[in-house]
Order: C-alpha cells, then sequence, then structure tokens
C-alpha cells in the first residue's frame, strides 16, 4: 500500500470523524433528535473503526511504534481521552456540563492534531 494514500485516507477520516461528533454533540445540546438517528450514530462508530484502521496500517507501513515515538504515544493517549470525554459526555444531563465537556473534547482534538502535523511530544 502507498503510505500517502493511507494518510490522506486517515486524515479525511480524521476529519469525517470531527464533524460527525459535533454533529452528535450540538444536536446532544439541542432535541438530540440527530444524535439519535441509527444513521448518524452508526456512521460514527464505522467512521471511527475506519480511522483506527488506518492508524495501524499506517504505523506498519511507517514501521513506527508508540512505545518509541513518544508524539505517537501522546496521540494514542488522546485519542483515548476523547474517546472516554465523548461517551462520559453523552450521558450528562444539564447543558452546562454538555457544553463544558465539548469545550474540554474541542481542545483534546486540538491537541491531537498539534501532534499528528508536527510530530513532537507535547508531554512525554
Amino acid at each position: 500500500m502507498d503510505y500517502l494514500a493511507v494518510k490522506h485516507t486517515h486524515m479525511a477520516i480524521a476529519v469525517l470523524s470531527i464533524v460527525l461528533f459535533y454533529v452528535r454533540s450540538f444536536s446532544r445540546l439541542g432535541s438530540g433528535t440527530i444524535a439519535k438517528n441509527k444513521v448518524v450514530f452508526i456512521g460514527s462508530h464505522a467512521t471511527d473503526t475506519l480511522l483506527l484502521i488506518s492508524a495501524i496500517v499506517l504505523m506498519a507501513i511507517a514501521k513506527i511504534n508508540p512505545l518509541e515515538q513518544m508524539w505517537l504515544l501522546e496521540k494514542i493517549i488522546l485519542v483515548v481521552a476523547y474517546i472516554a470525554l465523548g461517551i462520559i459526555a453523552s450521558k450528562q444531563q444539564k447543558t452546562s456540563i454538555k457544553v463544558l465537556f465539548l469545550v474540554v473534547t474541542t481542545v483534546v482534538i486540538a491537541l491531537i492534531g498539534k501532534l499528528a502535523v508536527t510530530k513532537t511530544a507535547l508531554f512525554l
């Protein structure tokens, strides 16, 4: 497989994943109708699965180990945090708490993007 093709596919899937995250998050701030839509729900999870698969393929093609590349380890940790924050946020009832989780998750997404672009560890 061509590295650049997989990389660009991974980036496109990442953008779609983020868009679906915000669609579902903003929907939950309102009526929640879109977030409860089966196509949006399943599409979001399918997109995230494809994102994970493309990330694993990229690591395999580039032969990089997250235990040797601290920026990648940080990115993986932040992706786990992003998933956890999304799950916790989806269960919240108060709008103010939902907004707080949305802001924190947005910061996490920005940090993931920064790591992806700079390939320089921020914390480790």
